[in-house]
């Protein structure tokens, strides 16, 4: 007989499972998203957009 999971490590292994899914289908997105940018711009363009946007990201608090 297995031990039953208690309440606890139910809802942190749920949380940890929506985490990886949410970085996977948020980094899928992004893929998606620099893919079609790159049917209607230059590399060079796309790089410097997403440089721009790198650094602010950084800047935030």
């Amino acid at each position: 007989m297995q031990p039953k999971c208690n309440v606890e490590d139910i809802d942190q292994l749920a949380a940890k499972t929506t985490a990886e899914f949410l970085r996977r289908s948020s980094i899928t997105y992004l893929e998606c998203c620099v893919s079609l940018m790159m049917t209607h711009m230059g590399r060079d363009e796309i790089a410097a957009i997403l440089e721009q946007e790198a650094d602010m990201l950084r800047k935030l608090d």
